[in-house]
């Protein structure tokens, strides 16, 4: 039977769809690069002709997840015709949006097991990734939205990195949701989460001279949905 010979991007992406998942299921300190060849079925040589090391893979996957994440809040402010309030609002829902209606679940499981502390290496390095790709974008609509006299603020890149950094904190009651112990303290949970969400849009607001209310944030509705697509066993 002939040799099968796929295009090398369809194989590096293989090789990353693998090493995501031994990560996930595992941690990130407990994976080796042996681990990680051998799951893979290649020869060390074919490995590290990809990844030189397990920085450069661990690089790798930030990179493409971070990517893969602001291509659909880019999609979603391209196809906003409003004003940099209606700009904002768009990048800051496309997450939810994107996430709930292209494969979800998926890739919310995912979301969750990077939580665990034993994947805090690669999670670090996704958020580093994504965040070097969304404060310019936050940064440009802020000061758009500033010289067009829709915001009112003395610093928006400062604002952009508020935003960015309050949205990072909310992984801590992502998991009171998945670790209540019963659907008592979950609803607590869930509710609590959607109060955090509420109090992160009236600080954007404030801090950018808006009335209360305008900077979009997640329903109650909302966080319910994406908190039934997680896992319970994470």
């Amino acid at each position: 039977m002939p040799r099968v010979v796929k295009h090398p991007d369809i194989r590096r992406a293989e090789l990353l769809d693998r090493a995501a998942g031994l990560f996930l299921r595992h941690g990130y300190d407990n994976v080796s690069l042996n681990d990680l060849i051998a799951d893979a079925g290649v020869s060390k040589g074919a490995f590290y002709h990809w990844f030189p090391s397990k920085g450069a893979l661990i690089a790798a996957l930030a990179e493409r997840s971070a990517r893969e994440a602001f291509a659909g809040v880019e999609d979603a402010v391209a196809g906003c015709n409003g004003d940099a309030l209606a700009l904002l609002n768009a990048a800051l829902r496309a997450g939810f949006d994107v996430n709930m209606k292209t494969g979800g679940p998926e890739q919310l499981a995912a979301m969750v097991s990077l939580l665990r502390p034993d994947n805090a290496h690669l999670y670090g390095r996704i958020l580093a990734v994504e965040e070097a790709l969304f404060l310019p974008l936050l940064t440009r609509l802020i000061s758009d939205g500033l010289a067009d006299g829709v915001f009112d603020t003395f610093d928006p890149e400062g604002v952009a990195d508020m935003i960015y950094g309050l949205a990072a904190r909310t992984n801590s009651n992502i998991l009171d949701v998945l670790q209540a112990a019963d659907e008592s303290a979950r609803g607590r949970a869930v509710d609590c989460l959607t109060t955090r969400f509420r109090l992160h849009g009236l600080a954007a607001d404030r801090i950018l001279g808006l009335p209360d209310g305008s900077v979009a944030t997640l329903t109650r509705a909302q966080v319910e949905a994406m908190v039934a697509a997680l896992p319970r066993n994470y």
